[in-house]
């Protein structure tokens, strides 16, 4: 793969001396999004502090946000780390979606034609990510993919909570085995799917939608059951 992992991705982090405990989670949370933080990894305290330039207080405070969020958990005599998830959350993550985006392909029919054209250029965004072996910044495009779908919603409040969501989701994408095995199939049903809300064909998008929805969870769900 041409994107090779960060040795210390929490090193790299960096926010503003006068932010908030609000935005070392968004940042840490973008991270989880982006792939940099995978499951298992130890968020150790004072390498944060340093990090962030932050208080201790502020680094707990965001790891209490984040757990709220179950992006994280404290481990006995180990601090915290980045979650792992079980077959539980993958069924809950794909309850949510299910449910989200099958509206936002009703709410498609109001959304800016801009919009729906734009979900065509992130899948072209992918398709050229897949021609050099990223698989890690194909992943991230389907996030973007299904975020800005939600989005068609128009509602700030449901694409903020789903942006939990898409963090959750890349936790759930870590357990499958082989990225390109599983990421290469969706690029073109994320294709099919955009050119079917560009031409207003929502009743066979939604079709395509459930089938899509139920063909990802089982997949990860086989990756959960087999580690």
């Amino acid at each position: 793969m041409s994107d090779e992992p960060h040795s210390d991705p929490i090193a790299s982090l960096r926010i503003d001396r006068s932010s908030t405990a609000e935005r070392v989670a968004d940042v840490l949370r973008e991270s989880i999004i982006q792939g940099d933080l995978p499951p298992g990894t130890p968020l150790r305290e004072q390498q944060l502090v340093g990090s962030f330039d932050v208080s201790r207080n502020t680094i707990r405070e965001a790891f209490r946000l984040l757990g709220r969020e179950r992006l994280v958990v404290y481990q006995l005599h180990r601090g915290v780390a980045v979650r792992r998830l079980d077959l539980d959350d993958i069924r809950d993550i794909y309850r949510t979606r299910r449910s989200l985006e099958l509206a936002a392909i009703e709410h498609s029919a109001e959304a800016p034609r801009e919009a729906l054209v734009d979900l065509l250029r992130l899948v072209e965004e992918a398709e050229q990510a897949a021609r050099v072996d990223d698989w890690k910044h194909v992943a991230t495009l389907n996030i973007v993919f299904h975020q800005q779908l939600v989005d068609l919603i128009g509602s700030a409040r449901i694409s903020s909570f789903f942006r939990v969501v898409d963090a959750e989701l890349r936790l759930a994408f870590a357990m499958v085995e082989r990225a390109e095995a599983f990421f290469h199939p969706f690029i073109a049903r994320n294709r099919r799917l955009a050119e079917l809300l560009v031409a207003g064909d929502r009743a066979t998008a939604a079709r395509e939608l459930e089938a899509y929805l139920d063909e990802a969870e089982r997949m990860i769900s086989q990756g959960v059951t087999s580690t």
